[in-house]
Order: C-alpha cells, then sequence, then structure tokens
C-alpha cells in the first residue's frame, strides 16, 4: 500500500506531462492548418494530429541517426496523405515546419538538457520537460496566426521551388548538427555555437514564413492587374466596335450611293452583306446606364444566334458609379457563362433569366440559367467556398477565370456574391454598394 501512494504523485506527473506533450501537438495541427488545407475525413485528421503530435514529443540528441530520420520521413508521409494541396507545397511546408521543431527538440534535448544538469536542475528539466515543447508550440501557432497569408492561398509551381529551395538551407543546418556528429562526442566544447547553429534554424521560419506571405501578396497582385487589364481589353475591344457601328451609320449615304450605282443583279447581294454586317445590328436601350446597355445588347445578339431565350429585366435609371471595364466584365463574364452552360443542353432547355436592379445605393443582379445537373458535394457546400463549375471552353486556362474574375470585381467593390446549382438551374446572385470609393 505504501509503495502504491509513492507512485501515485509520479502518475499525475506521468499524465500531466502525457497531457502537455498532446498540447504542443494540438498547437502544432492547427499552426499548419492556417498554412494548408487539411482533408474533411476524420481518420485525415487524425492521422495528422498524430504526425503532430510524434515530431513534438520526439527526443533529438545528437549523433542519432534513428529518431530524426524515422520521424521526419513519417511526418512528410503523413502530410503527403492527411492535406490538400500540390506535391511541392506539402513537402515545402513539410521540412519547414519538421526542420523548425526538430531544431528546437534538439536545442531543448542537447543544450537546455546540458545546462540543466550542469548546474544541477535535472529534476526540474524532467518536470517541465514537455510543458517547454508546449509554450514553443503556442509561440509557433501564434506567429503564424499573426503572419498568416490569405485562406486558400496558393503559389505556382515556380513559386513553391523557390520556397523549396529556400527551406533547404535551415533543414541542411539542422541535419548536419544531428546527424553529421558522434554520438560519443562531448558537446561541452561546443554547447554555444551549437546552440546559435539551433537558433539560427528556429528563427530561418520566420524568414520562411514572411518569403511566403509576400510571394503570395505578389502573386495576388500580379492576378488582379492580370484580369483588371483583361476587362479593359474586353471593355475598349466593345467599345471599338461601336464606335464601328457609328461610323458605318455615318457613311449610310456613301452606301446608297454605291447601291444606285450597282447594275440591278449585284444589289440584292450588297444590301444582304450590310444587313449581316454586326454593325448594323439594333442598340437596345435596356436602362439608363451605357455600358450595361452595349453588353446587354451583344450578349443578346449572342443567344439569339445560339438558340438561348433570353429573359431580361432592368430596372437602372440611371449611369452607375463603377469603373466601365469592372462593370464590363461582371455582366460580360455572367453571361458568357450562362450562354457556355447553356449549350451543352438541347436548343428546348436553352433559357437565360436576368434581374438587375440598383435602388437604395445598391445594384443586385440575379443570373438564373438552365444547365447540366452536376451539384456541389455536401463537403463543399459545408466548407463555405464557392462553387466553380468547370468550363468546357476549349481556351479553359482562360476562361475558367470568368467566376473568378467576377468575384475578385465584386471585392473590390466591397460587394457579396454567391452561386448555387440546384435542380439543373444555375443562380448567380451579387451585389455592389454604390458609394463613392476614396
Amino acid at each position: 500500500m505504501e509503495d502504491i501512494k509513492m507512485d501515485l504523485p509520479e502518475r499525475i506527473i506521468f499524465l500531466s506531462l502525457s497531457l502537455f506533450g498532446l498540447i504542443a501537438a494540438i498547437f502544432v495541427y492547427f499552426a499548419l492548418s492556417l498554412l494548408i488545407e487539411v482533408k474533411k475525413k476524420w481518420q485525415h485528421k487524425g492521422l495528422l494530429l498524430f504526425g503532430c503530435w510524434l515530431i513534438s514529443v520526439m527526443i533529438i540528441f545528437i549523433g542519432d541517426l534513428v529518431n530524426l530520420s524515422f520521424s521526419m520521413v513519417f511526418f512528410l508521409l503523413v502530410l503527403w496523405c492527411a492535406c490538400e494541396g500540390s506535391g511541392l507545397k506539402k513537402l515545402t511546408l513539410g521540412l519547414m515546419f519538421a526542420s523548425t521543431i526538430f531544431a528546437f527538440n534538439g536545442f531543448y534535448d542537447n543544450c537546455v538538457g546540458f545546462f540543466a544538469y550542469y548546474w544541477g536542475m535535472d529534476t526540474l528539466y524532467d518536470h517541465l520537460y514537455l510543458i517547454g515543447r508546449s509554450l514553443f508550440a503556442l509561440m509557433l501557432y501564434l506567429g503564424i496566426r499573426m503572419r498568416k497569408p490569405e485562406p486558400d492561398f496558393e503559389l505556382s509551381a515556380p513559386l513553391w521551388r523557390l520556397m523549396f529551395l529556400l527551406t533547404l538551407s535551415p533543414l541542411g543546418i539542422m541535419l548536419s548538427l544531428i546527424l553529421l556528429r558522434s554520438p560519443y562526442m562531448q558537446i561541452n566544447g561546443t554547447i554555444f555555437a551549437d546552440s546559435a547553429l539551433f537558433f539560427v534554424v528556429i528563427l530561418s521560419f520566420a524568414g520562411l514564413l514572411r518569403a511566403l506571405t509576400v510571394l503570395e501578396r505578389q502573386q495576388r497582385l500580379e492576378g488582379e492587374n492580370m484580369l483588371a487589364l483583361q476587362n479593359q481589353r474586353y471593355y475598349k475591344a466593345m467599345e471599338q466596335q461601336q464606335f464601328e457601328t457609328r461610323r458605318l451609320r455615318h457613311d449610310l449615304s456613301n452606301h446608297l450611293q454605291i447601291l444606285l450605282a450597282l447594275p440591278p443583279q449585284q444589289k440584292d447581294d450588297y444590301i444582304k452583306g450590310m444587313l449581316d454586317n454586326p454593325s448594323f445590328k439594333q442598340i437596345f436601350t435596356w436602362c439608363g446606364d451605357t455600358t450595361v446597355n452595349i453588353v446587354l445588347t451583344a450578349k443578346e445578339e449572342l443567344m439569339r444566334q445560339n438558340g438561348i431565350r433570353f429573359y431580361p429585366k432592368v430596372d437602372i435609371k440611371e449611369q452607375l458609379p463603377f469603373d466601365k471595364a469592372d462593370l464590363c466584365a461582371i455582366l460580360s463574364n455572367a453571361l458568357d457563362n450562362a450562354v457556355e452552360a447553356s449549350l451543352e443542353l438541347t436548343e428546348d432547355l436553352r433559357q437565360v433569366h436576368l434581374n438587375a436592379g440598383a435602388s437604395k445605393g445598391v445594384l443586385a443582379l440575379n443570373i438564373q440559367n438552365a444547365c447540366k445537373n452536376n451539384a456541389p458535394t455536401q463537403n463543399e457546400i459545408n466548407s463555405g467556398k464557392n462553387f466553380f463549375p468547370k468550363t468546357t471552353k476549349k481556351d479553359a486556362e482562360n476562361h475558367g477565370l470568368g467566376l473568378r474574375s467576377i468575384q475578385e470585381t465584386v471585392k473590390k467593390y466591397d460587394g457579396n456574391m454567391e452561386i448555387m446549382q440546384k435542380e439543373g438551374i444555375f443562380h448567380l446572385f451579387l451585389y455592389l454598394p454604390m458609394y463613392t470609393r476614396p
């Protein structure tokens, strides 16, 4: 009975340390989830949590080839199986986390342990062993949370390769400190140099995280500039088409003079050619905004040519206070997507409904079109992400930017966009505040 009473404090200490090991794993898990998406199934989440626990509590002694090698390979495999994203992204982030956490473990197990033994604080060191790891995991999580990139960020393959190369330097230092040293070597002569190098590896994570956020922001700005340039070119092309229309109408008298001079058998062909010219099509006045009129006229003609019934209801009484290229991009991309989806159906099912109105300081746009039943999965709905249908156009790389272009433009004006597909009908709804932007 006395032995049990003596073992009870030790059991309490053991359970407390185990709890702090789990806490460290949880903080590492959440820190990692800020940078990469974890798969939704509980098996994947549990596997990743176990991998985070393993690297958090793994003992790393200088010269030990087994612990570091095994746990790093296992953690990378876990990350590969449990997370979304490209292989290069998973490898780079896995090495960033592994090198940082193992560098701290190596510093804690070797350098801090040496000083604790030297100053006669072995017992305190043992009792605070996993508490120190938990505090480091907490600092890692808070540091990433303050400096994290945008949600669901992604870099291009060349930028991930750059990040991978940047990660190799601290990783190489950490591996050299642990794997290239003899386990029988006394560290008292190199303790300060080892501590400094471990700190260099740990602090390198902050630099890598900063590089990651800068590259992500730069890529996002380049994408926004590309979309803006694309929208501007599209609007300029439509403006040029309308200019040609006005010019040809102005030259109508010249065409009439030519008709008078032509032989009778050639007049019909000449008139037919003039009527087939898009510049002689009627420009409808749908509302009080010129850009909306231009876009709707062009898209109505496109739908008519493809056998798509178009039902527009537009209540816009004056010019809208948005950049013409942005407004053109929203309407054009939305209606182009509706046309694309309609072309997959038989002609009797092709129809597009548009409701647009501007009142009380808000522009609201609602587009509905028939489409194939390819609804988002429940996981996509629960995740709160927009469902972007895949394009069927040959130039998928460019046309796939349609809905994303709309979303970026809507965000630019502090608006909101919602899309839904239900029972063979695709719904796109968005609104834009019409206040003057600074």
